[in-house]
């Protein structure tokens, strides 16, 4: 470690850098830290920015991948494309469902899980991405925990054009995309279309390290589908009206085929339907949402146990309805910006999982009303000094519950012990802000902020007794919201050629949400006892951290950029009595302490190079701490070149010196991943 941050130190007094490669772009215009459009250095929080240009110039397949740059977030991709999912958290919590993720303001994290589905994000339909760090309860609600990612896709602006995309990389992976955008926009006035269609497949790698592998064991896979409509009329410069409808279906093996041709596999078929209405009434900017998502989880799964022999096949069908409107309002009076709105949404979970090799079947589901209604005031004193207050008001309300077991075996009948009808409960919440920004020149700022968070239980936590990857995992239908409280303090400088941003944070939660083993084991017909896990509310958690990002520019062609981010995240009090377990003290799993990104890049007219550096520290797997991950440590390069304005041509290599490491279940990453690119544009 020492050598570590001796290399980090020397990086840093010689970092040179260009807006092409700046995770912060200054004096960008932000759309989603006041709910409408502010300037970057007017917002009292630490906020980056990815460009189109870092979207089309870094070495990454998926889009969560181009998180990677951001200071201080946390992926977990360990599969790479093969990779079921993808988990991002910051701030030092743990967890997907604690980053609220939008795309073009509508919000993705599902009421059941509270993750996103990441696979089904095409980086090429992506015009931005903003991340705002710090508790953002106040405008958002219970998912901003952590702070808001907000991807902001592309719109169409040609009369007509589009692009057509062919690809191909290691473990046979290929696909393609087809783009095709038409306006007919005159006097900020007309119609604007889109039509997307993606395609990707791969034979993938067998994840298991030689010293465990054996028989069962097969190769993942991939097979993915998307296609995008999008159709907006805007009425003037500020009013339009938008619809979108996106269908997915990403189908990737989970490494094992017994006698099913399609071996063990997870599959995400997903519908997606917005609508936006941005509008300017008598003075007040109002952007209104609608959204409807539906996503059917199919889960294929089949094990022989080892000693006995015993073949088990099982189906999971689990249909997930994320529904909602949120409206939110900009007025803008003296030295004043009146923020306020209210926000509906719905969501609800019918599972099964339907045993085929003997008579059990069991279902989960239960439902989600969510209610709120938010004001913020933003104060402006003599250009410089901003001072901002809000509140929120969230009512939450559980409803339905139920867990049922229909003909259990011995692989079911130990789940009739646990809990099975749930209670309707209601939770209230209030949620303030408190921040002041003072612009000490026009693109240099120091900043103050204190701000609470709110988050409810998943119904995954409250509704579900199953077996996961790291036991037997039982529902808790009394679990209670958590809340955060946050307090930072920031600034930026941008003098000359140099900039240097620094946040240091501090974070407080109450009756965390934590996964516990609750110190006892159950047999559920395998070969081995599993420990039973449980969500609960054990009691506060203390975090504190610093992230910094050092910029400073003086050469043409070349760019250098460096970030750093370290957390301290523990469990300060332990209040859950049971068989004499004490988790105070212990660090929470799933937070590395330090993490690095370093990128360096060599821009021409039509070619341009970049290498990239990411580390992530150890981090522990257990509550207990006894168990960490490997140190994920990756080179990362792209070449890439465009002539003739219509073609462009690019090799992508990820985990150069092919690094591979094991995650916390033991299986391997893909290691050195290639993948070419040829893209043709016509308009």
């Amino acid at each position: 470690m020492k050598k570590f941050f001796i290399i980090f130190l020397l990086l840093s007094q010689f970092s040179f850098a260009q807006d092409t490669i700046k995770p912060q772009i200054l004096n960008e215009i932000i759309v989603t830290a006041l709910r409408g459009s502010q300037n970057s250095i007017d917002i009292p929080a630490n906020i980056s920015v990815i460009s189109q240009n870092q979207i089309q110039n870094f070495a990454v397949v998926n889009s969560d991948e181009l998180l990677k740059s951001i200071v201080g977030i946390n992926i977990d991709r360990d599969f790479g494309i093969f990779s079921k999912n993808s988990s991002i958290s910051m701030r030092g919590l743990n967890g997907s469902h604690r980053t609220l993720v939008l795309l073009d303001g509508i919000p993705l994290n599902k009421t059941d899980g509270g993750g996103v589905n990441w696979n089904r994000i095409n980086p090429d339909n992506i015009e931005k991405i903003e991340i705002i760090k710090g508790a953002a309860s106040s405008l958002y609600g219970g998912n901003a925990m952590s702070g808001i990612i907000n991807i902001v896709s592309q719109k169409p602006t040609k009369k007509f054009g589009g692009k057509v995309k062919l690809f191909y990389g290691t473990y046979n992976t290929f696909g393609s995309n087809l783009f095709l955008e038409a306006s007919n926009i005159r006097d900020n006035k007309g119609f604007y279309c889109e039509l997307n269609g993606f395609f990707r497949k791969g034979n993938g790698y067998i994840v298991a390290p030689d010293s465990t592998k054996d028989s069962l064991d097969a190769k993942t896979y991939l097979k993915e589908y998307s296609s995008i409509a999008k159709l907006g009329y805007q009425f003037n410069k500020k009013s339009f009206l938008e619809v979108e409808y996106n269908f997915s279906d990403s189908k990737i093996g989970d490494g094992t085929k017994i006698f099913e041709n399609d071996g063990g596999f997870n599959q995400y078929l997903t519908h997606f339907l917005r609508s936006t209405l941005k509008t300017e009434v008598f003075g007040v900017k109002i952007l209104a949402n609608g959204f409807y998502q539906l996503e059917n989880y199919l889960r294929q799964s089949e094990t022989i146990k080892r000693q006995t022999k015993k073949y088990t096949l099982y189906n999971t069908d689990s249909k997930r309805t994320d529904a909602g409107i949120w409206i939110a309002a900009n007025y803008f009076f003296a030295n004043n910006i009146l923020t306020f709105g209210s926000d509906a949404k719905y969501g609800d979970v019918v599972a099964e999982d339907n045993y085929k090799t003997s008579t059990d079947i069991l279902t989960n589901k239960g439902k989600m009303y969510f209610y709120s209604f938010f004001v913020q005031d933003e104060f402006l004193f003599l250009e410089k000094l901003r001072i901002i207050a809000g509140i929120r008001y969230d009512l939450v309300q559980f409803r339905e519950g139920k867990f049922t077991i229909e003909e259990p075996t011995i692989l079911t009948d130990f789940m009739t012990l646990y809990p099975k009808n749930f209670s309707d409960t209601n939770w209230f919440a209030l949620s303030p802000k408190f921040s002041v920004n003072y612009k000490i020149f026009n693109d240099s700022k120091i900043y103050f902020s204190y701000s609470k968070g709110f988050r409810p239980p998943i119904l995954d936590d409250m509704c579900k007794n199953g077996n996961i990857s790291k036991g037997f995992k039982m529902a808790n239908p009394k679990l209670k919201p958590e809340n955060l409280h946050n307090f930072e303090i920031g600034y930026l400088f941008n003098i000359a050629n140099l900039t240097f941003e620094q946040a240091i944070y501090y974070s407080l939660g109450n009756d965390f949400q934590y996964f516990v083993g609750t110190g006892d084991s159950i047999y559920t017909g395998g070969d081995n006892l599993k420990p039973i896990l449980k969500r609960q509310n054990v009691g506060e958690v203390e975090i504190w951290g610093t992230e910094i990002k050092f910029l400073l520019n003086f050469v043409k062609n070349f760019s250098f950029s460096t970030n750093y981010a370290f957390n301290y995240s523990k469990i300060k009090s332990f209040t859950v009595l049971q068989n004499d377990k004490d988790l105070t003290n212990k660090f929470l799993m799933e937070v590395p302490k330090n993490q690095v990104f370093s990128s360096l890049e060599w821009k021409t007219k039509n070619l341009n190079v970049i290498f990239s550096y990411n580390f992530r520290d150890k981090q522990f797997i257990d509550d207990e701490n006894t168990q960490e991950s490997d140190i994920h440590s990756t080179f990362d390069f792209k070449i890439s070149t465009q002539f003739q304005e219509k073609f462009y041509i690019s090799l992508s290599v990820q985990d150069i010196f092919n690094q591979r490491f094991t995650d916390g279940k033991g299986n391997l990453s893909p290691g050195r991943f290639f993948i070419s690119n040829f893209i043709y544009k016509f308009f």
